[in-house]
């Protein structure tokens, strides 16, 4: 038996997948560029086909010999990752014919270390741009799986959201993303958006010159992301105002709502929560949304939602009863709204 739940091993699994790519990948690259400022020498090549993985030709083998110092040394491989599956090794096999002569790259503190292709190339940078999305969607459903199990805790008071004083009303600020996520989620889905086009027009095999201009705007995405929700944290788009002096509420965009309501207080009835429940292949999935029940005279009642996404359970039970006490109206509990 599992001492934690069975998706959550499978997670697990998948993340100690992810990572030992991630690891090979960033360690074949450094090595790759570390060879560019090897000591070079003439060698022979003894060998050269088509690798084989478990159901198709994979990789390169390659052979060859080479002299350093008076000393015999034989070289096995091409790239420090020659079974990477992006590479034409079709074509670099043709290239590298039995009996020809080729440029070695070695080590000079370690001559027996040696590569025929030094550098990065285009599909090393590819690799990288489809493992960005991957990375971002795993890190994210940690997060989700963290905050799951952090609900048998109490919450904190308000649900933990950031409520603060300025110029004279009370904020509360309920926004979606912090900056950071803001960020992250950009970049995954500058990384997706730019990787699809590339491989059809390109190929595996696009230029090194594309793929750094590529991932260049991929991170000039993740960061304009970050900058535009700093800004708009900053600005209070997100914040809900309590304003004493008047005696009204100015709701954040939500939803259709795309700008800010302004509520009388005399015209809110009740706080709520609202179950949502989602549907998908893996079975329901639930997330919980505060919201406010009002009635403005001679006017049907409204539920006015105040987030776009669903928090936990806990966290919109602990907000919408802080928020009841706040404005000395009942809450109402739990209603259940299907998607």
């Amino acid at each position: 038996m599992f001492a934690f739940p069975y998706p959550l091993l499978l997670l697990a699994i998948w993340t100690g997948w992810l990572v030992t790519g991630d690891y090979v990948v960033l360690e074949t690259s450094v090595r790759q560029v570390l060879a560019g400022r090897y000591a070079r020498t003439e060698g022979e090549i003894t060998r050269s086909q088509l690798g084989q993985g478990a159901v198709r030709h994979r990789g390169l083998e390659v052979g060859y010999s080479y002299i350093v110092g008076g000393v015999y040394y034989t070289g096995l491989r091409y790239r420090y990752d020659d079974r990477n599956g992006a590479f034409n090794y079709k074509a670099v096999s043709k290239a590298l014919p039995p009996g020809s002569t080729q440029t070695v790259y070695y080590n000079p503190a370690n001559p027996a270390d040696a590569v025929l292709s030094p550098g990065l190339h285009g599909c090393d940078l590819l690799l990288a741009l489809f493992g960005i999305p991957l990375n971002v969607a795993t890190f994210m459903v940690w997060v989700a799986a963290i905050r799951a199990r952090r609900q048998r805790r109490p919450p904190a008071p308000a649900g933990g959201v950031r409520i603060f004083q300025h110029e004279g009303e009370t904020r509360v600020r309920l926004a979606d993303f912090s900056p950071l996520a803001a960020g992250f989620f950009g970049f995954a889905v500058a990384a997706v958006a730019a990787a699809m086009p590339i491989v059809f027009a390109a190929g595996f095999e696009p230029s090194l010159r594309l793929m750094s201009a590529v991932l260049i705007l991929v991170a000039v995405a993740g960061l304009a992301a970050i900058l535009w929700t700093a800004q708009r944290h900053h600005s209070g788009c997100y914040d809900l105002r309590i304003q004493e002096a008047s005696q009204t509420l100015l709701l954040p965009p939500v939803g259709a709502r795309t700008e800010p309501l302004r509520v009388p207080r005399g015209q809110i009835v009740a706080v709520s929560m609202h179950r949502r429940v989602s549907h998908s292949p893996s079975g329901q999935h639930f997330s919980y949304v505060p919201a406010l029940d009002c009635a403005a005279p001679n006017a049907q009642p409204q539920f006015l939602p105040l987030v776009n996404w669903g928090w936990t359970e806990g966290k919109a039970s602990a907000f919408a009863g802080w928020f009841s006490r706040q404005l000395g109206v009942p809450f109402k509990g739990m209603e259940e709204v299907q998607d």
